[in-house]
């Protein structure tokens, strides 16, 4: 992973749609369609290579890990809220986009949409036993019934991961249901954070090869991946991340994103995003 931090400046304000529901706690419905682990198991793979340092040195000197957004450091949060961008025709094949992906530090899940060879999923992943994907669901024609609604545009799902035992550090990612108006538990898990990272994150991430221009670039076209009403659990209350409890970081240039003419706006400081050709 590059290694220099660059904090970026905000954008002007753009209003999003009033589609973010109150934050609460799972009902203890399941997911719709969701299963154990994921198809896209190279993606899996890759991703816990580079993130707890086992990628082997040619690896890291063919690829390019890198991300964008927004990261807190040093504040316990315990809880994180967001709408997150969702694509059922956006087919990366060699490359994988983890975008938007989030996690809040010594959590056990990190919510996760992936795309990559023709999947595109959203996972839970486990950093606290597995540390894989353990749940993972098809954002297909059934996820947008139940799981979608449109913002700016394009489709989103409204994820959050929340402490739900502390005792035990159990942590709950749950989805909400439009169809149903509720929330649907993804997955639960309890433990000791393996991630090796106390920050936490709502980031726009890519594991990609190439010179000038990236497969999943080309793959993008002028998709929006977009974060909005992102929120972070404080002290016990939900607040919306801003420029006192949260800073937008790189972890490299635009140009080692390797997509031309990327773009990287925070919308509204900090709880709304977004990245795009």
């Amino acid at each position: 992973m590059r290694k220099a931090l660059i904090v970026l400046s905000t954008a002007v304000f753009l209003s999003v749609p009033a589609t973010s529901i109150a934050a609460s706690a799972p009902d203890g419905t399941v997911v719709a369609g969701a299963v154990d682990g994921t198809t896209q198991v190279a993606a899996a793979d890759r991703f816990r290579e580079i993130r707890t340092g086992q990628a082997d040195h040619r690896t890291q000197a063919t690829s390019i890990h890198d991300d964008w957004g927004v990261y807190t450091g040093g504040t316990a949060v315990t809880g994180q809220d967001a709408i997150q961008a969702a694509y059922s025709d956006l087919t990366v094949s060699g490359d994988t986009l983890y975008a938007p992906t989030m996690k809040a530090p010594g959590s056990c899940v990190e919510l996760v949409t992936a795309y990559n060879g023709g999947a595109k999923q959203v996972w839970a992943w486990d950093w606290c036993v597995g540390v894989t994907v353990a749940k993972s669901v098809n954002i297909d024609a059934a996820f947008r019934t139940n799981y979608v609604t449109s913002v700016n545009g394009h489709d989103s799902y409204h994820g959050k991961v929340e402490q739900t035992d502390a005792s035990r550090n159990t942590w709950t990612a749950s989805l909400f249901n439009y169809h149903a108006n509720r929330w649907d538990t993804l997955y639960t898990q309890s433990g000791t954070d393996q991630s090796r990272d106390n920050r936490s994150w709502n980031i726009f991430e890519i594991y990609a090869s190439g010179n000038t221009t990236a497969a999943y670039c080309t793959a993008l076209g002028t998709r929006n991946i977009e974060s909005s009403s992102y929120k972070i659990k404080l002290n016990g209350s939900w607040q919306a991340a801003g420029t006192g409890n949260t800073s937008v970081i790189s972890n490299s240039s635009t140009a080692n994103f390797l997509c031309p003419n990327l773009s990287r706006t925070v919308v509204h400081a900090n709880d709304q995003w977004q990245v795009h050709r």
